[in-house]
């Protein structure tokens, strides 16, 4: 009779815990994952479940951009620095313009670029012929952000 009840309640006397909850619940909890549906079973082989790592950006500070040198037409592009405070390699963006007297933008962009630990690195932007023939000034968002 009582191999009856365990094979019915899909139990026998060899089963085992297969270690893994499948919620996060505490080991005493009932839980309809890997087996452990009572308090009175062993956990000794319980394993808490493990967290995958993604990347965390959110730990990252953003850097800082700054022009170098603006376009001309002697040399056509504009050199940005950006700066990185963190200790580990990240890749930023910076929104850059090209704008004429009156402030108007000519173009703009969004540029990314991957700096070194605790580094610097420039990227060029360059400017067409018609953008150069109007240019005023080379601006960049000074917060180059975290992507």
């Amino acid at each position: 009779m009582a191999t009856v009840v365990l094979a019915l309640t899909g139990f026998s006397s060899g089963h085992k815990s297969s270690g893994r909850h499948k919620s996060s619940h505490s080991h005493r909890d009932s839980d309809s994952g890997g087996g452990c549906s009572s308090s009175s079973q062993d956990h000794d082989s319980y394993t808490p479940p493990r967290t995958t790592s993604t990347r965390r950006t959110s730990t990252l500070q953003d850097g800082t951009a700054s022009v170098v040198s603006c376009a001309t037409k002697a040399t056509p592009y504009t050199t940005v620095e950006v700066t990185n405070p963190n200790s580990s390699r990240a890749t930023f963006e910076i929104e850059f313009s090209f704008t004429d007297t009156s402030g108007r933008t000519l173009s703009s962009a969004d540029k990314r670029i991957t700096v070194p630990a605790r580094g610097t690195s420039k990227i060029k932007v360059q400017a067409s012929g018609a953008v150069l023939a109007k240019l005023d000034r080379c601006w960049v968002e000074p917060e180059a952000d975290v992507v």
